[in-house]
């Protein structure tokens, strides 16, 4: 599975593997199987993040989390 997206983004991610290694576990089961494919959280520096499953390319791509997703979380 690749991870790709906004590299600010991929930062915290890498933050979080080395800080919270079972909140990121979480989060990608959380994007791989709810109904919407995403998974929304905040990173260190107060910005919310959107982590989604693309299940056709088999990756999990992160951008900045859009309203709706803060809205459906």
């Amino acid at each position: 599975m690749n991870l790709v997206g906004d590299p600010e983004g991929l930062d915290e991610l890498k933050k979080m593997r080395e800080e919270r290694k079972h909140f990121l576990k979480f989060l990608i089961t959380e994007a791989k199987t709810s109904l919407k494919r995403v998974a929304v959280f905040k990173g260190s520096n107060g910005k919310y993040w959107a982590l989604r499953f693309e299940e056709i390319r088999n990756e999990l791509d992160v951008q900045t989390a859009t309203q709706t997703d803060l809205e459906n979380r």
